[in-house]
């Protein structure tokens, strides 16, 4: 009787244990097949958004919908991976997913010590959790999490699960993944943290809220304490180790918000990307942009131009300066001083600078693209190539005196030079060194405003050009990005090279999205860009430019400044062989810089010490890290056709036994002066010699314009 009662007991224990394993199995498989599918988890990828690297490779920036920054696992340090092992799953390599004596001695040791010391769940856990669940405290969604771990620990390896692990997790502050934390709390990189600075990264994810280093320093310095205590428990650290770390203080690098030189630039690549591939895949589409900016160069540019225009606004004592607003100020009207800096490879159209305003929090309107100005005299090489394409010669005698353009008998311009004095005849050379006014609207009158606006266009000004007689002194209104690029055409032997930004974008794969080369194409002779480079030398050598020699640049160079009507704009354009480098400052509301205040006082200053380091930059250096320049790469090569003449300096013509100032000009082959061009009508244009001795020349625009037609 007692073993039959025993075997019924036993078949009805069996049936009960049948039964919840039948209802458990049923369970499962019903959850089961709510989780995503293996094929689901081998393809997953972590979203990541699209990095901007700068010329040199360099990351400068990443724009993702999360602040995320990915590691691989082997460039995580040892330290820093034991820090998080030893306090969130010390068995992770052991177990298959669930740790059942983790669960217990977590359990035990947090009701022992009335506080939470130690988490119950995986690494795996956890990941199943942040990458497929939610955190809602429910069965269902823990049995989900421990089905889902299981799955996972069969179709990854235990390397693949930490570096997801370590990517994927929310470390507080908007910072996802140990990369991105270690960056922004600590300005460091995961694998050059210390022992410290480990443990409090890896108590992080516990609490990331209430842990967080920047609100509560303390509360994360002490439980950081805690990973410490759990790594010297396991063997992980040594008790000198442990004595150092724990005495060691963290210095928290609080990220402020703060004006980013090269964020004018960026902001155009971020444009540009999202224009073209949509928000979707600029913040989480992985992708790679490498830019054509010189990260390092654009910061020293930015520290100069502002050092520079400080100083600028105590000398005029303005009301309103740049230092009356804190930098992480946002967006408002800004009244003081602007300026901008363009750098532009004139050989590859690859620009390196592009800084649009003194401080991109205060205002995102970018300068070099979206504002156009006058360029005053920045605008003459371009009336210059045309005249020397229309006969002029760089030894061309022009008359600087009065002029008065008048229209149905009343006086319509009156235009001045800068000084408000006239010089007579003057060789063209030396109205654009000294950037004469008079010569240059003779010039215009002589070969028409319209011929003037087909070299405009055809060096690159895309904007409309009106045919005014003004032209010849800067009327028009361009944006700063294209008249400076327009200067790579006299740089690049008279080739015109399309401004690049991006050079490529990838995917996230490598493959390869959009791909930018340099594209040239010829619009003027290598004759006529390479005289135009030889007079834009002298501006700078003895010029208007003259600045940019006192203040300590003297490889070659050649440019020009301007400035334009009531002082509004100040302009330097000036390049090497190597680099076009521009810098306007100005108003945003056209207000004046001051009497006087032009383009030789208010933007030359800059422009010497940015091209210096641009050269120092670009250079190979010795052991003591000073630069090794090779001078040869920056000397303007002088092209097959080209003429070089002794001329007499008060004249123009060949230099006579009499004639006391000689100068070797430089002609294109053919233009050149001769003995029987030595005449009483050469070499004076455009009005001629019978003209030389009105006092004032009066110039009748409505016959001008049907003498013209």
């Amino acid at each position: 009787m007692k073993e039959v009662k025993f075997s019924r007991v036993f078949f009805t224990i069996c049936c009960i244990i049948v039964f919840f394993l039948g209802i458990g199995s049923a369970i499962l498989y019903h959850y089961s097949k709510e989780l995503p599918p293996i094929s689901k988890l081998e393809e997953y990828e972590l979203m990541s958004g699209t990095k901007v690297y700068d010329k040199t490779g360099r990351l400068a920036k990443i724009f993702a919908s999360e602040n995320r920054r990915s590691i691989r696992l082997s460039d995580v340090s040892d330290t820093l991976i034991n820090a998080i092992l030893s306090i969130e799953d010390n068995n992770f390599y052991k177990h298959n997913g669930i740790d059942i004596i983790a669960i217990l001695r977590a359990f035990w040791t947090n009701l022992t010590t009335g506080s939470i010391r130690q988490g119950a769940s995986t690494i795996t856990q956890q990941l199943a959790r942040d990458m497929f669940l939610n955190l809602e405290q429910t069965f269902e969604r823990k049995l989900k999490e421990v089905l889902l771990a299981f799955k996972i620990e069969r179709t990854f390896s235990k390397d693949q699960i930490l570096e997801m692990y370590l990517n994927k997790t929310y470390f507080g502050a908007g910072n996802y993944g140990i990369e991105s934390a270690a960056q922004n709390f600590l300005g460091k990189s995961a694998m050059d943290l210390n022992l410290a600075e480990s443990a409090l990264i890896a108590r992080l994810p516990q609490a990331p809220s209430y842990l967080n280093p920047l609100k509560n320093y303390d509360v994360a310095v002490l439980r950081s304490k805690q990973v410490l205590d759990r790594m010297y428990e396991l063997n992980k650290i040594t008790r000198k180790q442990y004595i150092s770390a724990y005495n060691d203080t963290i210095i928290i690098r609080k990220r402020k918000e703060q004006k980013e030189p090269t964020d004018y630039f960026l902001e155009y690549v971020r444009k540009y990307v999202e224009n073209k591939y949509g928000s979707s895949c600029l913040y989480n589409g992985g992708l790679n942009v490498y830019t054509t900016m010189d990260w390092e160069l654009t910061n020293y540019a930015d520290s100069i131009l502002n050092r520079h225009l400080r100083k600028f606004e105590e000398k005029q004592d303005y009301d309103i300066k740049y230092d009356d607003f804190p930098p992480d100020t946002t967006d408002f009207d800004t009244k003081y001083i602007q300026g901008g800096v363009y750098a532009i490879e004139p050989n590859t159209g690859y620009v390196n600078v592009m800084i649009g305003g003194r401080n991109f929090n205060h205002s995102k309107f970018n300068r070099m693209l979206q504002a156009k100005r006058q360029p005053g005299s920045a605008f003459k090489p371009i009336l210059y190539t045309a005249a020397l394409a229309n006969g002029y010669t760089a030894a061309t005698m022009i008359n600087d005196l009065h002029i008065v353009f008048t229209q149905k008998d009343t006086v319509f311009w009156k235009p001045q030079n800068y000084s408000e004095k006239f010089y007579g005849l003057t060789r063209l050379r030396n109205a654009l060194k000294y950037s004469r006014n008079i010569p240059a609207v003779r010039i215009i009158c002589d070969i028409t405003p319209q011929e003037v606006v087909k070299y405009a266009k055809r060096l690159g000004i895309e904007s409309p050009v009106y045919p005014y007689f003004s032209l010849a002194l800067g009327s028009t209104e361009v944006y700063p990005a294209e008249l400076i690029s327009a200067y790579c055409v006299f740089a690049n032997g008279g080739k015109r090279t399309t401004p690049i930004y991006i050079k490529r974008i990838e995917d996230e794969s490598g493959k390869i999205l959009e791909e930018h080369t340099p594209q040239a194409s010829r619009v003027i002779s290598k004759q006529l860009a390479y005289v135009m480079t030889s007079i834009m030398q002298s501006v700078v050598d003895g010029g208007t430019a003259a600045g940019i020699r006192w203040r300590g640049f003297y490889l070659p160079a050649a440019g020009k400044t301007g400035t334009t009507d009531n002082f509004q704009d100040a302009w330097c354009i000036a390049y090497t062989t190597r680099l076009v480098l521009g810098i306007w400052v100005g108003f945003d509301d056209n207000i004046t810089l001051g009497k006087g205040q032009a383009g030789a006082y208010v933007a030359v200053p800059p422009w010497p010490y940015i091209m210096n380091r641009a050269v120092y930059n670009n250079s190979p250096k010795d052991s003591t890290g000073k630069a090794i320049i090779n001078e040869e790469l920056y000397q303007f090569i002088e092209p097959e056709g080209i003429k070089e003449v002794d001329i007499c300096d008060t004249t123009g013509l060949l230099a006579q036994p009499f004639c006391h100032n000689v100068y070797k000009e430089v002609f294109i082959a053919g233009t050149e002066p001769t003995i029987i061009s030595d005449s009483l009508g050469y070499n004076f244009e455009p009005i001629g010699y019978q003209d030389l001795d009105l006092d004032t020349l009066f110039i009748n625009l409505d016959k001008y314009e049907k003498n013209k037609k």
